[in-house]
């Protein structure tokens, strides 16, 4: 079922008393959304080059704080860097612009226009460039509700994401507050960020906690070898030193193998599936789902159902739903709600038929 149209929406999470919060990353906006249609946008958002996941706090009850991930416009000066560095998109500042940023604010529904307030950068990812490549931004808390997770590409520049010093190709492991928990892997190590949880990712944009809590994560790859990974504290997943799939150009990456001290992948896929949003399905409408992980296709252009068997997993079900799937999300009552991408940017609930 059709419930509110969008330009090109990215992420969405429900509230206690039932709505949606809604990422639009063209229309660089967040609405509020009632599970009947009506949206609501907010205003008070910052100059943005795009707005990514939105998550509400695991202490929202008492403090109404959320968070959302964005693409923040670079300072003046800001150096290029990567496969895009042409002079085309050198010239054009406006292209490929912004470095991923994570914010945490409220929103205040006491008067005409619900508006956000209180908004606080609390990270941002490091270094600064101006680069092609996507931003990640996928949001997850620990089970314990302490730790919060997020996804960062690696911006198409590739090498950054082996090396401790930068959080490109990363996911990124903090507080509630955005400072850096002292458990951390790399906190201690000489010439490291303290916030690297793992590193060797590519563009990871599914991010989710297993209902035995662990945490696992979906991947683009280059040409090829998506990876749905088992995501293991200070592990190394190989990007771009091994590949379950080549570059755009043909050129081949090494295949991961035994001893060579990267992570190897639960499950991969070549052709690509592009997986974008992912969750673990806990809901009683889609019972024979229960612990199994939905994750959404961008070129499958569908929901694909994975079940996990201890460190390995094997897709046991897709579903074609004839537009780029950019997110899922499980509704209180176990309902499942979908957004499909541009150029028919959609919020749809799905309803079971069996």
């Amino acid at each position: 079922m059709d419930i509110a149209g969008f330009q090109s929406p990215w992420a969405m999470t429900f509230i206690p008393d039932g709505r949606l919060l809604v990422t639009d990353n063209q229309a660089k906006s967040l609405s509020i959304v009632t599970q009947a249609g009506a949206v609501k946008t907010v205003a008070g958002l910052p100059a943005i080059g795009g707005i990514y996941d939105i998550a509400i706090s695991p202490l929202y009850a008492g403090n109404k704080t959320i968070y959302f991930t964005f693409a923040e416009p670079s300072p003046p000066g800001t150096p290029r860097d990567g496969p895009y560095s042409y002079p085309e998109y050198v010239a054009n500042p406006n292209l490929f612009f912004g470095s991923l940023a994570l914010a945490a604010a409220q929103i205040d529904e006491s008067g005409a226009v619900p508006t956000l307030t209180s908004m606080k950068v609390i990270w941002r990812q490091t270094p600064y460039l101006v680069s092609g490549g996507e931003f990640g931004g996928r949001i997850a808390f620990s089970p314990d509700g302490n730790h919060m997770f997020v996804t960062a590409g690696d911006r198409a520049v590739y090498p950054p994401a082996a090396a401790l010093d930068n959080t490109l190709g990363k996911i990124i492991r903090l507080n509630l507050d955005g400072s850096i928990p002292p458990d951390n892997p790399f906190v201690g190590t000489a010439g490291a960020l303290g916030e690297i949880w793992t590193l060797g990712h590519r563009n990871p944009y599914g991010l989710a906690f297993a209902p035995d809590g662990r945490l696992w994560s979906s991947e683009h790859g280059p040409k090829g070898g998506d990876e749905f990974n088992l995501i293991a504290r200070g592990s190394n997943y190989g990007w771009p030193s091994v590949s379950y799939g080549d570059f755009n150009d043909g050129r081949p990456i090494p295949r991961p193998s035994a001893g060579d001290g990267f992570a190897t992948s639960a499950l991969t896929w070549t052709p690509a599936i592009a997986p974008a949003g992912m969750i673990f399905y806990s809901g009683s409408v889609f019972t024979d789902w229960q612990g199994d992980a939905l994750l959404t296709g961008l070129v499958s252009k569908a929901l694909i159902r994975v079940r996990i068997d201890g460190d390995t997993a094997r897709e046991v079900q897709r579903f074609d739903m004839a537009a780029r799937v950019r997110e899922v999300e499980q509704a209180p009552d176990g309902s499942l709600w979908i957004l499909t991408d541009s150029p028919a940017g959609k919020l749809v609930r799905l309803a079971p038929v069996f």
